[in-house]
């Protein structure tokens, strides 16, 4: 993994696990928030916690802000801030831009601004959770863009004791077999509750037979896996 240099603006409840994610995969993180009691509240997660006003361009400056690879305006509430620091953030040069809405209007108001990478993750997280209520076998499923996700589920019936290839998902339904989930017990575990583990098999070759009880983590459209789903 590339480490990345990444700013986050707006440290509410999304943004403060959203900084500590990152920070956990090796990012250089700088979390950006008005308020000094978020920002002691996190400063131990993140490579530089700053307060500032995140509307001022000179503030953002003088943080380095134009050698971010990406810089994340995840505000929630105050729409207003969102968008002259979006304009802040243009003019200082940072060309990967990523910014939250929270209603189709503000979405549009940041396409005008030229914002192109928007995100919405209440509407994410209400969206795979409705998904995973819908249909029968759903583990969980995520969301990488509004035409593609990935998905987990388990193993239909009709594909117990077939190999991925005869299968054949790639052909039929146009989506691909990413990595198996295969439950498994730890021998070594002292506590019962331990002892049922999941193990990954890694990318999986044509001739893997699929078991009862797999998980298939399957990537593919939103209309393929759905088509896929509701045979």
């Amino acid at each position: 993994m590339q480490r990345k240099k990444i700013a986050v603006i707006g440290i509410g409840s999304f943004g403060k696990l959203f900084v500590r994610y990152l920070f956990e995969d090796g990012h250089e993180v700088i979390a950006i928030d008005k308020d000094p009691v978020v920002i002691d509240s996190i400063k131990d997660f993140v490579t530089v916690a700053v307060t500032l006003d995140a509307t001022d361009e000179h503030a953002l400056r003088s943080q380095g802000i134009g050698d971010v690879d990406y810089a994340v305006i995840a505000l929630a509430d105050d729409f207003e801030t969102s968008i002259i620091c979006a304009d802040s953030l243009k003019k200082s040069g940072v060309s990967l831009i990523y910014a939250r809405y929270q209603t189709e209007l503000q979405k549009k108001v940041l396409e005008l601004l030229g914002i192109r990478d928007l995100f919405n993750p209440e509407e994410r997280a209400a969206k795979s959770m409705a998904e995973t209520f819908s249909f029968t076998g759903m583990r969980s499923s995520f969301l990488l863009s509004d035409e593609y996700s990935v998905v987990e589920v388990t193993v239909p019936k009709r594909y117990i004791n077939k190999t991925i290839a005869e299968a054949d998902l790639r052909h039929k339904y146009n989506i691909n077999v990413i990595t198996i989930k295969r439950p498994t017990t730890n021998k070594d575990s002292k506590r019962t509750s331990d002892s049922k583990v999941e193990k990954i098999l890694g990318i999986p070759h044509g001739n893997t037979v699929l078991r009862e009880d797999d998980i298939v983590v399957l990537f593919g459209s939103q209309t393929d896996l759905t088509k896929f789903l509701e045979t």
